[in-house]
């Protein structure tokens, strides 16, 4: 009789300390709901970003640990998964290199060179692709996790900085809670927009994890492209006198001049000044070849596009995958190509 009654008693608790481990790996409790997870995810990363510089022979956290950490933390944070996990005790642990997603590989550090082979031909369409259930690009996975190289890469291959995932956070968002002031400069200067707010109804910058955050929207909210990346026409027209940078200087990674980032992100009262007022250069092209009316084009931003080209700009230029702009706005169906035909005509 004591035999039997103790039994389950037994499995119940191996099945317990079965369920601990995938908690323990991130450094969370079984309690934890998902903000506790994404400040013990946090913890974990800052363990192996401090890690990481020091000499190969003195590091402790291997490559392989960190993998499971991203393994539990997807698991974690997804609440089907994690219900799965509770039920049966499953999680998917290895994944194949070649079944990586592009968000996986850009989480980890160690992969960047597997990240760089997978997009060597890739399209912007391809590069901000998002995960159909939590709306992560690449991009966000890698300022999530501090992986600076890869967001220099990312950026510099024409990611978009303002994708909003599934709770309305950007990629700038992510990088500020986590507490990557690298990754925060990056974004900002690649033309994330520092006013965009998440679900909860906060900036990028009120979610900053510590005061080198802070202060490096501090310092980048003074210089010219990031104010511009933010639509601000009125601080352009109060500071213009004070500006050192001609009009068309091609700033920071992506070579992008000042109507290239208004242009992308369709802010046509500020491409109207930049043209009209400054006289910005119309077919200036960046490092990816791009003119502003190929972001423009490729953006959707139809009021833009039309403006461009009544302005002059030249439709015939090929950016770096050999498209032009009107080939760029097929993605919006005719919204694009429609005013590229009537000019045709």
């Amino acid at each position: 009789m004591g035999d039997s009654m103790s039994k389950p008693n037994e499995e119940l608790s191996k099945s317990d300390e079965e369920l601990s481990k995938l908690y323990d790996i991130l450094g969370a409790a079984k309690t934890d709901k998902d903000y506790a997870l994404r400040v013990a995810y946090r913890a974990r990363i800052h363990e192996y970003k401090n890690d990481r510089l020091k000499t190969p022979e003195n590091r402790k956290i291997k490559p392989e640990n960190f993998r499971l950490i991203c393994r539990a933390y997807e698991t974690l944070s997804d609440h089907d998964k994690r219900k799965k996990y509770h039920l049966d005790g499953e999680w998917i642990q290895d994944v194949p290199l070649e079944k990586y997603t592009l968000q996986q590989l850009a989480a980890e550090p160690e992969l960047v060179r597997q990240l760089k082979i997978r997009l060597q031909n890739a399209t912007l369409r391809d590069i901000n692709a998002q995960n159909s259930q939590t709306g992560h690009t690449a991009l966000y996975c890698a300022a999530r996790t501090g992986n600076v190289e890869a967001v220099y890469y990312l950026t510099e291959q024409g990611a978009e900085p303002d994708l909003a995932q599934r709770t309305g956070s950007t990629a700038l968002h992510v990088a500020a809670f986590y507490g990557h002031p690298e990754v925060v400069r990056c974004l900002l200067e690649s033309g994330a927009d520092y006013r965009k707010k998440n679900g909860g109804k906060s900036t990028a910058e009120d979610e900053s994890f510590n005061d080198d955050v802070k202060q490096m929207f501090t310092e980048l909210k003074n210089t010219p492209f990031v104010q511009a990346a933010a639509d601000q026409l009125d601080w352009f027209k109060d500071n213009i006198s004070n500006m050192s940078q001609h009009i068309d200087e091609e700033y920071y990674v992506q070579r992008q001049t000042l109507l290239h980032c208004a242009s992308k992100k369709g802010y046509i009262d500020l491409v109207r000044w930049l043209v009209e007022e400054r006289k910005a250069n119309l077919d200036i092209i960046d490092i990816n070849l791009n003119s502003p009316l190929h972001l423009a084009a490729h953006g959707g931003h139809k009021s833009v596009v039309e403006y461009l080209l009544n302005r002059g700009a030249n439709p015939l230029l090929l950016n770096k995958w050999c498209l032009t702009a009107e080939q760029e706005g097929i993605i919006h169906e005719t919204t694009i190509t429609d005013l590229f035909q009537l000019m045709h005509k």
